[in-house]
C-alpha cells in the first residue's frame, strides 16, 4: 500500500490493504493457522487521491514487481480507465496480480493459488466493482 500513497499527487485522500482467506481455519502447533483443503488467498491494496498519469502509475507498479510476467493490458470493467494482469509462478504456487490506474484511485488484487480456469482478470473486475466507487 505504501507504494501506492507514493504514485497519488498530493496525501491519499482514502486507503485500502486487507486479505480474504477461505473462512475454515484451523489450528495447529506445527502448522500454526493453515486452511485445510484450500490455500488460496486473495490481497487487496489500494489508495485514492489524484493521478496525474494512469499509464505510467501502472506501469511503475508492475515495474517494482520484477518476478511479475507476461503483464497484458485487460478490459478494467465498469469503472474505465486503465487495467493489466501478469502472472507469477514461484514455489508452485500460481500468483496472478491485476492492478489499475485512474485519474482518482490506483490499487492491484491479487490472487494466490487460483486455477487459470478462475478467470482472474473476471475476478478482478468484480472485486474493483465493488471496492471503488465513483464520486456522486
Amino acid at each position: 500500500m505504501g507504494t501506492f500513497k507514493t504514485l497519488v499527487d498530493g496525501e491519499p485522500t482514502s486507503a485500502v490493504g486487507t486479505a480474504y482467506v477461505p473462512v475454515e481455519e484451523k489450528y495447529t502447533r506445527e502448522l500454526g493457522m493453515y486452511h485445510p483443503g484450500d490455500q488460496r488467498v486473495i490481497l487487496l491494496s489500494g489508495a485514492s487521491g489524484t493521478i496525474t498519469d494512469p499509464d505510467t502509475a501502472l506501469d511503475t507498479v508492475f515495474g517494482g514487481l520484477p518476478s511479475v510476467t507476461d503483464v497484458e493490458p485487460i478490459q478494467p470493467g465498469p469503472l474505465g480507465d486503465t487495467a493489466k494482469c501478469g502472472i507469477s509462478q514461484g514455489n508452485a504456487v500460481r500468483v496472478d496480480v491485476c492492478a489499475w490506474a485512474d485519474d482518482h484511485t490506483i490499487g492491484m488484487a491479487t490472487f494466490v493459488g487460483f486455477p487459470p480456469d478462475r478467470n482472474p482478470p473476471d475476478l478482478f473486475q468484480q472485486i474493483r466493482a465493488q471496492l471503488e466507487h465513483p464520486n456522486a
